[in-house]
């Protein structure tokens, strides 16, 4: 493998499923490190939050 491609391996970030509904389009979002995120419409939430 070259410089580049190990560097994209190690950048690449697997999405979990995360049971949570997106609030804004009711999609299941995806969680990615402390972040919920909705692949339908892009909302973005901290797991932190309420």
């Amino acid at each position: 493998m070259d410089a580049e491609g190990a560097q994209q391996a190690q950048t690449t970030e697997v999405l979990k499923p995360s049971g949570e509904d997106c609030e804004v389009c009711g999609t299941e979002m995806y969680g990615l490190h402390c972040k919920l995120v909705c692949p339908n419409c892009g909302y973005r939430r901290d797991c932190s939050d309420p």
